[in-house]
């Protein structure tokens, strides 16, 4: 037949794979306004996590969002808001910028500025040879020409010192501009700066009004002339937020730190109004007082408490409780609580308060009982266990070390910590109980007898030993006298032992005949004799050849022993 099916014409079959490449470039376009969804928006996020080169947000949506850890100056801590531009998203994640997202506000902040004529804070970042200086504020690099440096400018900007410039031009297409110091200089340092000289200087109370909010600090307007109140002049308080605490326009008090018209400075402070709270320690506070104070914060070594606004203590770890393995301070104490604690140390010159918790509560150390005494069997639980030991509950509050050496006398037990588990009820030896380090050394082991002692116990010098030679070295032969127990037959201790090959007359495995001439219990140590045995069953059957009754010999071999022994 000539007919020809329809779906299998090359034209339909042409129309099939447009079909299949149009869609496919539907797709691809969707995916790609996916990716780019959102890109350039100022967002705000949490930090997660720290990991390597970047930094993790939580941004309020499924995928997570990464930034470079080069856009910070300093590693951000769990819990920190950031702001950030969205570059893009990909494969299920979103990539921010944090420096994009800092020169975007600096712009902002510049142009602001700008439009009313406020002074700019900046840093000489390079120097443009012959023509002038590039200089950073707000995280944007500004020109500042060489004839806009204005008076004594290498002495005002030295060692990195900031400086105030004004803007006298903006490209918003390039996000740059030029600025001068002298037009500042200009305009500041004349009838605003007179009036001011003419009404206040250093340690005046002043009232400002609140014309910018910064990051750094607050701008305040005093006679017409604005000055800084810098963060760390708000409040004793290290690092204290106080963006919350000010509004553009109102009027606030503070005292005038510094005035040099020369390179327009105006600088203010609200603290020092009031007594800094380490005067007041040094007026109120000593060693040994007990002080209430508010939980500001908790770190793994500790817990801050708070007695005054900028006045902090530290409770370390170990002054938390009496227990030897101290807590975390977040199963201690709650951030916010109110808590008693006492004065261990201060130091007026760092600034630095030690404190102490359980100072207030009982030592258990005080009311050890008589039961937790040396050589005293006490049953406990094993608490937890360390790569040098476990620790057993001796008594509430009180635990005791069982040093791995201490566990088992069987040295051939690889992992002597794996016979004991965590929560399990043990019986433990007292060893020792120092109450001025607080330690109490126990053992397992102890509870039985040392197996040398007891061997020594059941072989006293002279006794009679036949063993099996487990192996012969240069200067004698080893003898298993019981499973697990080798002593040595010196060479001296073997006839003629000098002048023999050993090997010729003892083989490994062989039973021997040895007399015992000590067992060291401390040193582990066995010593044996076959040349006393001979010499002493000689004389033992001299002994019975010559007596004339049948009362027992003297001569036996654990007398001759002692005789031998006494040579």
């Amino acid at each position: 037949m000539n007919s020809t099916n329809p779906s299998s014409s090359p034209k339909n079959e042409t129309t099939s794979f447009g079909e299949l490449l149009e869609k496919w470039e539907s797709q691809s376009q969707a995916q790609e306004q996916e990716n780019s969804a959102g890109k350039g928006l100022l967002i705000e996020g949490t930090v997660v996590d720290v990991i390597g080169d970047t930094v993790f947000l939580d941004i309020g949506e499924k995928l997570e969002a990464r930034v470079p850890r080069e856009d910070f100056s300093e590693t951000p801590k769990r819990g920190e808001r950031v702001s950030a531009i969205v570059k893009k998203r990909v494969d299920g994640y979103c990539v921010l910028s944090k420096k994009e997202a800092d020169q975007r506000v600096g712009w902002e902040t510049i142009k602001d500025a700008s439009v009313n004529g406020y002074p700019l804070s900046g840093k000489i970042v390079s120097e443009v040879k012959n023509k002038g200086y590039l200089v950073e504020s707000e995280g944007i690099q500004l020109f500042l020409p060489a004839s806009h440096v204005g008076v004594r400018f290498k002495e005002a900007t030295e060692g990195g010192k900031e400086f105030q410039v004004k803007i006298i031009e903006l490209n918003e297409k390039t996000k740059t501009g030029v600025v001068s110091r002298k037009t500042l200089l200009d305009e500041i340092n004349g009838e605003k700066w007179e009036e001011l000289l003419g009404k206040v200087k250093v340690g005046d109370k002043v009232q400002g009004k609140v014309v910018k909010i910064a990051n750094f600090g607050v701008f305040l307007s005093v006679h017409e002339v604005v000055g800084l109140l810098r963060q760390n002049d708000i409040s004793y308080k290290k690092f204290a937020p106080f963006k919350q605490y000010f509004q553009i326009g109102a009027d606030v008090d503070v005292i005038v730190l510094e005035v040099d018209k020369e390179n327009n400075k105006l600088s203010l402070g609200i603290k020092q109004l009031y007594e800094d709270p380490w005067i007041w320690a040094k007026k109120e506070l000593e060693k040994g007082m007990v002080v209430r104070g508010i939980v500001t914060s908790m770190t793994n070594f500790g817990a801050f408490v708070e007695l005054k606004e900028g006045l902090e203590g530290l409770i370390h770890t170990t002054e938390l409780s009496w227990a030897k393995k101290p807590p975390h301070p977040k199963d201690v104490l709650k951030k916010g609580q109110e808590v008693d604690s006492e004065i261990l140390d201060i130091d007026f010159e760092a600034r630095r308060l030690s404190l102490g918790l359980k100072q207030l509560l009982p030592n258990p150390w005080e009311a050890l009982s008589s039961n937790v005494r040396a050589g005293n069997v006490l049953e406990g639980k094993v608490t937890g266990i360390t790569k040098y030991g476990a620790f057993v509950e001796v008594e509430n509050g009180i635990e005791g070390l069982i040093h791995i050496s201490d566990i088992t006398w069987d040295e051939k037990e690889k992992n002597p910590l794996s016979l004991l588990k965590k929560g399990s009820s043990i019986q433990y030896k007292i060893l020792d109980v120092n109450l001025d380090a607080q330690r109490i050394s126990c053992g397992l082991k102890q509870l039985s007898e040392h197996p040398y002692e007891a061997l020594r116990k059941k072989y006293p010098p002279g006794t009679l030993v036949e063993g099996r030679v487990k192996s012969i070295v240069s200067f004698g032969v080893f003898v298993e006298v019981e499973p697990g127990f080798e002593g040595l037959v010196h060479i001296s201790e073997i006839p003629d032992g000098r002048n023999i090959k050993l090997e010729d007359l003892y083989k490994v495995g062989e039973q021997v005949r040895t007399v015992v001439v000590k067992i060291e219990p401390n040193n582990k140590k066995i010593s044996l004799s076959i040349k006393d045995f001979d010499k002493a069953v000689e004389r033992e059957e001299m002994a019975k050849y010559m007596k004339e009754d049948n009362t027992p010999s003297r001569e036996s071999i654990g007398s001759f022993m002692n005789l031998n022994n006494n040579r």
